[in-house]
This record gives C-alpha cells, structure tokens and sequence, in this order.
C-alpha cells in the first residue's frame, strides 16, 4: 500500500469521533485508560442514533444499546479489556448500565463530564512543574526565547545549558487566559 497524502479539498471529508480532552486532564478520570476513554467518545457518538430511534425513557434521559461484542469489534480486542473499560466507565460515574432482561443487551446511559473549575485549574501549585506536569498557565506563561538581544552569560557555562535557552516570564490575567482556551466556560 502507497502513501497518498490528503489535497487540500480533501482535508475535511472525513467523520471523527469525538473525545472530551478533560478525560485526559482532569485528576478525577486518572484512572481510565486509553480504551476506556476511547470507548467514552464510541458512547457519546451512539447518543445521535438513539436520538434517532427515539430512546428515551421516561424521566427524558437518553439511552443506547450498545453491546460488548460491537465495542469489541470497533476496539479490536477480546472481552476482557472491553469488560475492563466498561467497569471503568462505570466507576467513574460516566455510565450507568441497567439490565433489560435474559438474553438481552444491556441498556446505558451516558454520563455527564464532571468538569473542573477554572479556579482549581490556576491554582495549581508550582511544584507540578519539578516532576514535569506543567499545568496551563505554567505552559501559556514561559516561552523559549532564543533572540540574539536576549542572551544572558550563564547559559555558557556548559553544553546542557547552552542547549536549553533562554525563557522568559509571561504574565496574563484569568480573562486572557480564558481567551485562549476554547473549552473552558465563564461563568461557572
């Protein structure tokens, strides 16, 4: 099989499931891994054919039916790690599965991101950044800065810091910040 690389009228033919990045960023979902985040994004497609089909119970929640042997395909694994992800969705409160009867596929609801604040997100302490977890502002705030008016003399001392650079401080306020990222919502 050739490479073919996408034309430029072609970039956006293609459908793509969506993933909430928060699954990957909030502490509360540390605990799923890859499949169970990506089988998250399958859940939240399948709301669109329940919508479809009408499958809304009486209080107004919308459910899907989707079995283990569907997931396992789409995920191209057996039983037991689909298993694994769906017991961790579950504890991590981001689906609720209810038996329909013998025989039959079980009947899930898809369950609401419990989002983090923008508060907790700019408190982060500092110390994240020693061990390697920069938080937001860490990585909005510094920004390598290899102009040649802004050279100081100790990054001569050795190779290593040679290499490294400079970086300079940034300062922004919580509304320029705000600005910046697209899915954090003000007012909450």
């Amino acid at each position: 099989m050739d490479f073919i690389p996408y034309k430029v009228n072609e970039v956006l033919e293609n459908v793509f499931y969506q993933i909430p990045k928060e699954l990957f960023t909030n502490p509360i979902y540390n605990s799923l891994d890859s499949t169970s985040i990506l089988l998250y994004g399958f859940l939240l497609d399948r709301l669109s054919v329940s919508m479809k089909n009408k499958w809304i119970d009486k209080d107004g929640n919308i459910y899907i039916i989707y079995s283990r042997k569907e997931a396992q395909k789409k995920l191209r694994l057996s039983d037991k790690p689909v298993s694994k992800a769906f017991k961790k969705l579950e504890e991590a409160k981001l689906i609720y599965e209810f038996r329909s009867g013998f025989k039959k596929h079980n009947i899930i609801y898809v369950g609401k991101i419990a989002h983090q604040s923008v508060e907790k997100t700019m408190n982060r302490i500092m110390s994240d950044s020693i061990i390697g977890e920069n938080t937001i502002i860490e990585s909005e705030n510094v920004r390598r800065s290899n102009n040649k008016y802004n050279k100081n003399n100790y990054s001569k001392k050795n190779s290593l810091e040679q290499n490294r650079g400079n970086f300079e401080q940034r300062k922004y306020t919580v509304e320029e910040l705000e600005s910046f990222y697209c899915n954090i919502s003000k007012g909450k």
